[in-house]
């Protein structure tokens, strides 16, 4: 047996991504894309209930936090609309569909901030 050298073992564990299909790339990067979206409004979510408590504890009102606040959400308004924007498009692009729990639970996060907005408005 002849043992094989340091090229060839290395062309054929990486030899299915030099022939990738470019499309299969571009589903990556969107569902990638879709999921940072996603992320970042559940995190400015997470932000907004923080402030709220640090306002709601301290018993006074502050117009740097309401600030802060109101920044967020519109933070967590803009990637929560975009995320829900993506989801058709990651579906139709991707072979294999993501977990239904994911894109429910995508649909919940990037809903929430417009929630929030029109309790808001309506209070």
């Amino acid at each position: 047996m002849s043992k094989k050298s340091k090229t060839a073992r290395k062309s054929k564990t990486h030899s299915h991504r030099i022939g990738a299909d470019p499309e299969l790339r571009a589903a990556d990067s969107m569902t990638i894309f879709w999921m940072l979206c996603g992320v970042t409004t559940l995190l400015a979510e997470i932000a907004i209930i923080g402030v709220q408590g640090s306002i709601w504890a301290s018993g006074e009102p502050s117009p740097q936090l309401e600030a802060i606040s109101m920044l967020l959400l519109m933070v967590a308004m803009v990637t929560g609309t975009i995320s829900v924007l993506l989801i058709p498009v990651v579906l139709q692009q991707r072979r294999s569909a993501p977990p239904k729990a994911i894109v429910r639970a995508m649909v919940v996060i990037g809903l929430l901030p417009w929630v929030a907005f029109f309790v808001q408005i309506g209070r």
